[in-house]
């Protein structure tokens, strides 16, 4: 179990450094990436588990203590969001790669604006304007950009042994 957890983890570390390290570095104006949303929708797609939901709340955390929001925000919103595109995903995956990376992009133009409304609703951005055109949309598609980049890469990673013969996988019943 340690041992299937173990990519995982590298790659929350990982993400981490990019997040304190690159991300400041690579800003544009007032957009910025932000690979710990990227890296848990990932793998929300990837590997959906009962782990999923910590790694959420811990990146969520460290996200916010950083410096960027609210406390408490980011944790709440990729819980949620992890909910629910892994759930999405189950329902929709097709072995295809336009469902996952679209999913991706809604789910992350959603954190962005559900993350704006906490920003205005605890009086940390000035107007709506200044919340959606100033900071969600450009962080979003920033991530978005960064969450296409990265898709294939942590999937080719964090996949898991996928059984190639559906008929070994079922039950059969004579």
């Amino acid at each position: 179990m340690r041992s299937a957890l173990l990519p995982v983890i590298v790659g929350a570390v990982i993400v981490t450094l990019l997040q304190i390290a690159l991300a400041p570095n690579i800003a544009l104006f007032s957009a910025m990436p932000n690979f710990m949303v990227v890296y848990v929708l990932i793998v929300a797609m990837v590997r959906p588990g009962a782990s999923l939901y910590v790694l959420a709340f811990v990146l969520g955390l460290l996200y916010d203590l950083f410096g960027y929001g609210p406390v408490g925000a980011m944790p709440f919103l990729l819980i949620l969001l992890s909910f629910i595109v892994s759930r999405a995903f189950a329902l929709l995956n097709n072995d295809t790669v336009f469902v996952p990376l679209a999913l991706f992009v809604a789910a992350d133009f959603l954190l962005e604006l559900l993350y704006a409304a906490f920003l205005l609703g605890l009086g940390m951005a000035d107007s709506v304007v200044d919340a959606l055109i100033y900071r969600a949309l450009p962080c979003a598609l920033y991530s978005t950009v960064a969450g296409l980049v990265l898709y294939p890469i942590a999937r080719h990673f964090l996949a898991t042994e996928v059984i190639s013969d559906v008929h070994t996988a079922t039950p059969r019943f004579r």
